[in-house]
This record gives C-alpha cells, structure tokens and sequence, in this order.
C-alpha cells in the first residue's frame, strides 16, 4: 500500500464520527480518574530555606546549621497542589529566643517550636504536619574574649566647589567590643572601616559601613556610621589691628597702616560668630631691627580653626620707633 492511500485512509478514520464519540469519552473518562486522583490523600515532602539572626558574638560556633528544613505534609492532592512550584520565604531562626535551650557548650533547638508559628502560616488548615527534619537544630558553640578597641575611619571626601568639611569626620560609634580567641584580640589595638569614596559633595555624607575584621574575630557592633559634615563657604573679612611684639618698655613701634584686612572662607552658619578678636596679626621686634627695608612682613599668629583659607591685606606694613621719654 502506498504512503498516499495509507494516510488518506488515516484521514476518513480521524473525521468519522464513531472516532470523534470515543475520544469524547475518553477525555471525559479521564477528567473524572484526575478528580478522583486528586481528592485522595498522598503524603509530600516541602523543603523551606532557613535564615538566623541574632547570633550572639561573644561565642564561636563549632558547628554548621542546616540551610533547609524539610516539613512532611499530608493532605488531599487539591491541597498540595498549591504548595508545588512555590517559592518559600525563608524562615527565621531567632537566637535571642532560643539561648535556653541546653548547655554551657551546647543549644538543642526543636525545629517544631522554633518555627511553629510561620510553619503554620504557610499551610492550610486541613495540612497535617507529620515530621519536620532536621527536628533539631544542634548548635556547638565556645565563649570568644573580648576588648574594646577604636575604630579608625577610612574615607577618601571630595567636596564640590566652595564647599569644606567642617569639622573632622565623626564614627558613631567611636569604638566596638572586638570577639575572638585571647591570644589573636591581645594583638589588635585598632580595626578600621571600609573605604567611603564620595566627590562633589555639597551637604553632609552620613552613610553606615562595615568593619574590616581580622579573620576569626566578630564584633558588636557589625557596622558603624561615619559622618562627614559639609557646608557651604562664602567669603568674608575682618579689620584686625597689628600687634608689635617683645617691644622694649622705653619704646613704642607704629605700624602704618595699625590695622590690616583679614579675608577668610567661613561656613554660612558661622558667619556670624567670627569677629575680629578672633584674629592676631603680628611683627616680632627683633624681626623689624635685622630687616633693612621700610616694608615689614605680617604674620597671622592666630585664626579660628574652622575658617578657610585665611590672608592678610596688605601683607607688609611700615613700621616706626618712637622712644617714650
């Protein structure tokens, strides 16, 4: 028989109509064999990730936690259905609720309390738990020493056009209890931070960041808050007299002019609080003799330390002796 009457055969028999009643039925035949399936009871197997929080530092685990539970569940096929192909929130293991259970060297953690609450939040009420493994989470564990020691910050600040730090960059806090064996704390004086790069900054960075450990060592804190305070500068001045020093009692020094401009870089929110005795502009005595020009120079003795940028106009006076009789 040839390929074409084969098939042409094959056709009249899948367009007749005793063809289209059985495949009729049988579909029907097996929806009602899926329901019947379905409204049995089976018995599966849900794996859920595990998270844990609130590890106390002051003690150093000894042994690995499992990253899933596996909960075996029973119920109709409806019901597991529902619970295939689905993404779990991990659940979360709190030791700050569970540091009763055990010993000195060793927690025993039932998985069922622990996680009784969220468990049965994820299933439906017809669920029937019937074993959770691990059903006990073992946690070997032995106490750290610790010290308290600095933290020194690491930042590398760029500040955008006219604008300073200003003051010194701040940690918050200042200092961490260091966690670790005695023999490897007893040799650290110090941690530092990571490195916080930023530029063309125009406001304050506060920013939290973490530690850079040694290596088998834990912290508390874990992290830290380095702030860098910003403002923005303007220009500003002050009418300073000029101060003659270590003149002898039967002398008098004139500088001409008596008083210089100082201009500086302040921040705005201080730009009210810098006044002229705030400044010391002076010429040493000696200095004036061993100088044979007319023009002596000015030196800024003292300044607030958050200006900017400080300069004296102009930056060499006149200077003349007078003996008082």
């Amino acid at each position: 028989m040839s390929s074409y009457r084969f098939w042409r055969k094959m056709k009249v028999f899948l367009l007749s109509r005793d063809t289209f009643i059985f495949l009729f039925f049988a579909i029907i035949s097996g929806l009602f064999w899926v329901i019947i399936s379905l409204n049995k009871t089976y018995e599966t197997r849900i794996t859920i990730p595990v998270n844990y929080t609130n590890i106390p530092a002051d003690i150093e685990l000894n042994s690995e936690f499992p990253k899933n539970i596996v909960i075996k569940v029973k119920d109709k096929g409806t019901s597991l259905l529902t619970y295939l192909n689905k993404e779990y929130k991990p659940l979360v293991l709190d030791f700050n609720k569970f540091t009763a259970y055990g010993n000195s060297n060793e927690w025993n953690i039932p998985t069922g309390s622990a996680f009784d609450k969220e468990i049965k939040e994820i299933f439906n009420p017809s669920t029937q738990v019937t074993d959770i493994i691990p059903n006990v989470i073992i946690v070997e564990k032995a106490s750290l020493h610790q010290k308290r020691i600095p933290v020194i910050p690491r930042a590398h600040i760029e500040c955008a056009r006219q604008h300073f730090l200003t003051d010194s960059i701040r940690i918050s806090p200042s200092e961490i209890t260091l966690y670790g064996q005695q023999e490897l704390i007893d040799t650290i004086q110090h941690v530092y931070t990571e490195v916080v790069q930023a530029s063309e900054l125009t406001s304050t960075l506060e920013k939290q960041v973490q530690l850079i450990l040694p290596e088998n060592c834990k912290s508390n804190p874990k992290t830290v808050t380095i702030t860098a305070p910003i403002e923005f500068y303007t220009e500003n001045k002050q009418m300073v007299p000029v101060t003659i020093i270590g003149t002898p009692e039967n002398l008098h020094v004139r500088a001409f002019p008596s008083e210089v401009e100082v201009t500086y870089m302040v921040a705005v929110s201080r730009y009210n609080s810098v006044i002229p005795s705030d400044f010391s502009v002076s010429i040493n005595y000696e200095d004036i003799l061993s100088n044979k020009s007319n023009l002596h120079s000015l030196t800024l003795e003292r300044y607030p330390a958050h200006i900017r940028n400080p300069k004296i106009k102009p930056e060499k006076v006149e200077c003349m002796i007078e003996v008082i009789k």
